[in-house]
């Protein structure tokens, strides 16, 4: 009879046991459920104050943005390739200036080709939508940074080149090279990915807001951040200090010194070939000199706004205004990526020849004509080995082929 009794008495906590130990793996198992369904959501709502103004509420306002922003985006993407082509089809035009040029040209087609019209659905489209998602605003925040500190990189080292072919020629042509030109360029990209790699680590979340005021309704499917308050601040304050008041400081050096030099040095003694470079060199430095003023306007904004934020005890963003503001902002920054081609055609004689054989082959369907096979004539009153007192007259015939 024990022995019957304890038997009994040991079944029953087992079967106890093991029921309470299955309750747990369920409960355990519908908590692991839960919590990848919420990683796995795509979209997350925020909470704004109501009534929260925004001038992007008002429809012809949005219009507005998206009329300059598609126009930003066609005319960026264009000039910029035929900025591209022109370099590239004409080997006169690959100089180490024309180089950062291209470089230049290629962060502004990235820009407008990718980062703005991700803006234009983050910041104007409905949230009804679904544009966006995690994965994407990741990676267009990453980008964006990339393409946006490369330019300004790119213009750093294009100030310091024309530093050195302007104020000091003789050190500029000894050092240098094509190969040290791809060395700093590939020292540009890299620099400025790993700058932006904390918003690839880090992520972005895409989060639906729904904004109510007196000016209308709004849902937005915006693009956040997810940095914790105190990285977010030491970092953008590292990046405010590192690639922008530095950067801009050494192109304000570098474009002093230029100024300077072009003011002072007198070009009267020169003559002939002489003359002409250091015409065509005055003429880039000028030209160098208003990308860079256009791109700190431009940009300064931008740059401003995301530092002071991180500063401000209550953020005004939370209260009022932020689709207007960074719509104004980005549409800003990514109109020198428009203007940049303006400034080539417009400053450069080589440009403008570019522009115009590539009109022509356009229009008239005409190949453009090739130097090389061709024999050029020299002018009336150089000597030449054919003509030693300068009469082309006693030139032999030549037969073109």
């Amino acid at each position: 009879m024990k022995t019957s009794s304890s038997s009994t008495v040991t079944a029953t906590i087992t079967t106890t046991d093991s029921t309470a130990i299955t309750a747990m793996i369920i409960m355990a198992t519908s908590q692991l459920q839960q919590q990848q369904q919420q990683q796995q959501q795509p979209y997350n709502e925020q909470q704004l104050y109501d009534p929260y103004p925004d001038l992007t509420q008002i429809s012809a306002i949005r219009f507005i943005f998206i009329f300059f922003y598609a126009l930003i985006m066609i005319s960026a993407a264009l000039g910029n390739l035929l900025i591209i082509y022109i370099v590239i089809s004409n080997r006169k035009m690959r100089t180490i200036v024309n180089y950062y040029i291209v470089n230049l040209a290629c962060c502004d087609i990235l820009i407008s080709v990718f980062v703005l019209p991700t803006k234009m659905l983050e910041l104007l489209a409905p949230a009804e939508w679904l544009a966006l998602n995690n994965t994407w605003c990741t990676v267009m925040s990453f980008l964006q940074s990339v393409m946006v500190f490369a330019s300004l990189l790119t213009l750093v080292a294009t100030c310091f080149e024309r530093y050195f072919a302007i104020v000091h020629p003789l050190k500029s042509r000894m050092q240098q090279g094509k190969r040290r030109t791809y060395r700093i360029l590939l020292a540009v990209w890299l620099l400025s990915s790993f700058a932006s790699l904390p918003n690839l680590l880090h992520g972005s979340m895409a989060v639906i807001n729904v904004l109510k005021s007196e000016y209308g309704t709004i849902a937005r499917l915006t693009c956040m951040p997810t940095f914790d308050d105190e990285f977010r601040m030491v970092y953008f304050t590292i990046l405010f200090i590192c690639l922008y008041l530095i950067p801009l400081a050494l192109i304000a050096f570098t474009c002093f010194c230029i100024a300077r030099a072009l003011l002072r040095t007198s070009i009267l003694h020169r003559q002939g070939s002489l003359l002409r470079q250091e015409v065509n060199r005055r003429k880039v430095g000028k030209m160098i000199l208003v990308v860079v003023v256009s791109f700190t306007i431009a940009w300064t904004p931008y740059f401003l706004i995301s530092v002071i934020t991180q500063y401000q005890k209550e953020n005004y963003f939370d209260k009022h205004d932020y689709y207007f503001t960074m719509l104004s902002i980005n549409l800003f920054g990514f109109l020198h990526s428009s203007i940049n081609p303006v400034i080539y055609l417009t400053m450069s004689a080589r440009f403008q020849k570019g522009f115009m054989r590539l009109l022509r082959l356009v229009v008239c369907c005409q190949k453009p004509k090739e130097n090389v096979g061709h024999t050029s004539i020299p002018d009336p009153g150089t000597s030449s080995r054919y003509s030693p007192n300068g009469n082309i007259n006693n030139m032999p015939k030549i037969i073109l082929t």
